[in-house]
């Protein structure tokens, strides 16, 4: 993939926009809230092909420096999905649906880690993640609830 830093960096915003979405906040996360969610950018990234992993694997490179271009960027969830579509769009097919997929896996499993018994998603996290691979256009994925259970 040759993207330009500045399209690598909103690619690398996409699990914060998840995790904002799911969290229902933008840049007010808790200690423990930010643990869970490196937590799952790791196992996801694990499960994720190259060369969407590699994505993935770049955001623990400087996580504070990272976490405050997150929190200075004015971009909101949609525009900000709206804008790695627009990227993932020119690469391969394969890693964008790759890539896609892992960030849908990163707002499920965030939504399990915050439901009942940090097992299960609420109907509310449902919905949001359902409109995530919505914003995302997740068409691609057979059956998205799947990734829900």
């Amino acid at each position: 993939m040759n993207l330009e830093p500045a399209e690598m960096r909103t690619l690398q915003f996409g699990p914060f926009w998840v995790l904002s979405a799911v969290a229902g906040t933008y840049n007010r996360f808790k200690t423990y809230e930010l643990a869970a969610f490196w937590d799952t950018v790791v196992a996801v990234a694990l499960r994720t092909p190259y060369p969407a992993r590699d994505i993935l694997t770049s955001m623990t490179e400087d996580r504070p420096g990272l976490l405050l271009d997150f929190e200075l960027d004015d971009r909101p969830v949609v525009s900000g999905l709206r804008q790695i579509l627009e990227i993932l769009y020119r690469v391969e097919p394969e890693t964008s649906s790759d890539f896609r997929l892992a960030l849908l896996r990163i707002g499920a499993d965030v939504a399990r880690n915050r439901g009942p018994y940090g097992r299960t998603i609420t109907a509310e996290q449902e919905q949001t993640l359902l409109l995530l691979a919505a914003l995302l256009d997740m068409d691609f994925v057979a059956d998205i609830s799947d990734v829900l259970v």
